[in-house]
């Protein structure tokens, strides 16, 4: 499934690249505006295949105390959402050295970020949500040396005017992809390399923090955020599809 899953990106990135197609900047210097460009429902559609993890038992799911509370700021409780099923797990080891008898109940339970969304982010809500990165995809972001300040990194094609790379979606439009997987976009990459050099050469990556994405998408009257395709660690959708389904 994992091949099957890059194929399918290969073939449309590559095609694309190998013309020297061009998209413009989107995000800019992510200037907030008050106006929303895309409403929640699709906000919501664009998180649907990507995996994430929360930690929780027969009570419910498992909340942390607020954080970094501001003076006159109403407290806010949070709910670590995992990118990675493995940083959920060691969460739970951790917390069994700290207290065996309540860890023992705790279980990780597997979701897409679209069911998160949907459900948190109602204006009644209070509930923080704070997303937890693969700790391999921080390090590679960190080691990629181009700015990366911590949060969730995605990873994109870009040229040397920083203008983002476009590809043609099934039905032919031309979207930005922002991948959560740096493995998965290097191995495009790498197939872009062996057909056509020169285009590779002209291609760089990039690294946006999915929470300023999310943000972004949420407040930014840019239209071209429409044409943004969040696409999920290949591995971790692999895994998903196998029997570790993301539940309603």
């Amino acid at each position: 499934m994992k091949s099957f899953f890059r194929q399918a990106i290969r073939k449309t990135l590559s095609q694309t690249l190998a013309v020297g197609a061009i998209g413009a900047s989107v995000l800019g210097a992510m200037v907030i505006n008050p106006a929303q460009a895309i409403p929640e429902a699709q906000i919501a559609e664009k998180l649907t295949n990507v995996p994430v993890y929360v930690v929780g038992n027969e009570e419910g799911l498992l909340l942390i105390p607020p954080q970094d509370v501001q003076e006159g700021d109403e407290p806010q409780p949070g709910l670590l959402v995992f990118m990675a099923k493995a940083e959920a797990e060691s969460f739970v080891a951790e917390a069994n050295e700290a207290d065996p008898e309540f860890a023992a109940s705790l279980q990780v339970n597997t979701t897409s970020l679209e069911n998160i969304y949907q459900e948190f982010q109602s204006e009644d809500n209070s509930l923080k949500l704070v997303y937890v990165p693969d700790r391999s995809e921080a390090t590679q972001a960190n080691e990629l040396g181009i700015g990366y300040q911590g949060g969730v990194p995605l990873f994109f094609p870009q040229f040397e005017d920083g203008s983002l790379a476009a590809i043609p979606d099934s039905t032919g439009e031309n979207v930005f992809p922002m991948f959560f997987s740096f493995e998965d976009l290097n191995f495009v990459l790498n197939e872009i390399e062996e057909q056509n050099p020169e285009a590779r050469a002209a291609i760089s990556v990039g690294i946006l923090p999915l929470e300023g994405m999310l943000r972004e998408m949420q407040t930014s009257d840019d239209e071209d955020l429409n044409r943004v395709r969040l696409l999920p660690d290949s591995e971790a959708f692999s895994d998903a599809l196998q029997g570790d389904s993301p539940s309603e």
